[in-house]
């Protein structure tokens, strides 16, 4: 089994210019592919017309993590101008996501990875979670940007009973959280499974669960947690048993 993981791209400070703009997957992922003798495939940002020719060399792709998707994919100005995004990131998972959808090939989404699914299937986003989003039943807000290592849960989602995310990790799981943005109006054919106690959307699968994605870091989780362990080995279940 081939598994692709979409690269993040550096923008630090780096002592070697080498390092600007470098595309990278965490070790994280890396170590837990290797787990399950699933090959890891990095899936470089690169043209949007080249998607489906990666797209023909793996089983199924986990999105990973990053900045902000750009407001325009789904039709918004930006409401800040410090807002961090990265077009071509972007218009290539989309693309990727879109043809991945069509060729019945599962995704898992992480984080960003939840909002690109969204966006790519018509969805919109929260911008901002403090200035847009208004808690359900006056709960506060909780800070799902987390000051804490990332390796750190810090909140718990609650999980719909109805979907494939229970079945992986049951109806309540303390989770990471990284993130300002949000999943807001849903893109077509997704399905609520997990949100916050604020009510914030924390997890989206469409019917057969083919696309999924959550809102929290579980590749940071998965050493210590074997429900969040559980999760990636259920995904690579519907994308094949050819591991282990």
């Amino acid at each position: 089994m081939r598994i692709g993981i979409t690269a993040d791209v550096n923008f630090g400070p780096q002592k070697s210019a080498r390092m600007y703009k470098a595309n990278m997957v965490q070790h994280v992922l890396i170590d837990l592919l290797s787990k399950h003798n699933i090959v890891p495939v990095m899936l470089p940002v690169v043209k949007p017309q080249m998607a489906k020719r990666l797209l023909k060399l793996v089983d199924g792709i986990i999105l990973t993590g990053g900045p902000d998707v750009a407001p325009n994919l789904y039709h918004e100005e930006p409401i800040e101008t410090n807002s961090i995004s990265y077009q071509p990131r972007d218009d290539f998972e989309i693309s990727l996501i879109k043809a991945a959808v069509k060729n019945h090939k599962p995704i898992l989404g992480l984080c960003r990875g939840i909002q690109a699914i969204n966006v790519a299937l018509g969805g919109t986003l929260y911008q901002d979670l403090k200035r847009e989003f208004h808690p359900i039943n006056n709960q506060p807000l909780i800070n799902h940007s987390q000051n804490e290592e990332v390796f750190q849960e810090t909140h718990h989602v609650l999980i719909d009973q109805n979907s494939k995310l229970f079945q992986s990790i049951g109806e309540k799981a303390l989770v990471n959280s990284r993130h300002h943005q949000a999943v807001k109006d849903l893109g077509e054919g997704l399905k609520i499974t997990a949100t916050a106690p604020d009510g914030v959307i924390e997890g989206i699968e469409n019917a057969d669960a083919s696309v999924q994605g959550v809102q929290w870091h579980p590749e940071y989780l998965w050493k210590e947690d074997m429900k969040e362990e559980k999760l990636f080995t259920d995904f690579f279940n519907r994308v094949g048993d050819d591991y282990d």
